[in-house]
């Protein structure tokens, strides 16, 4: 599997250290699946209900997941336009779980994905779809020069 970069200041994947409060989650490409792969271990750090990670944040892995999955597949930076997703199971502190997310269908800038977090047992707890839109980076970084 490739390891992607993840994005400097990212909740979720931001490993340069400009966010102190980030998750720092690697990013896996699984080419021969076409899926980003984030593994991960909630601490207590994440907990929503003692023992159990929060939701919200198991929503951001699973919306970084789909991002970057658009990333990968399109080439371009977008940013979500709409997301729904579905607990099922609990995530539990101190239990290992993987995150995948796919591009499932794309409509000129829009980019459909969907992705799940499944227990070590490849029991799904929680499943996501979202609709990215491309952005241009200059909209994101600003102009350079």
């Amino acid at each position: 599997m490739e390891s992607l970069p993840g994005s400097n200041g990212c909740f979720v994947c931001d490993a340069t250290g400009k966010n102190p409060k980030s998750l720092k989650l690697e990013i896996l490409w699984d080419e021969s699946a076409n899926e980003v792969v984030i593994p991960f271990v909630p601490d207590d750090s994440w907990c929503g209900f003692e023992g159990f990670a929060h939701g919200g944040i198991l929503t951001a892995i699973c919306d970084d997941a789909m991002a970057w999955a658009a990333r990968k597949k399109t080439g371009a930076w977008s940013v979500t336009a709409n997301i729904s997703v579905r607990f099922m199971r609990s995530v539990k502190v101190g239990a290992a779980y993987e995150a995948r997310g796919e591009l499932t269908r794309q409509d000129g800038k829009k980019s459909h994905t969907q992705a799940v977090i499944r227990d070590s047992e490849g029991k799904p707890c929680v499943e996501a779809k979202a609709v990215f839109v491309e952005v241009p980076e200059e909209k994101l970084f600003g102009e350079q020069g």
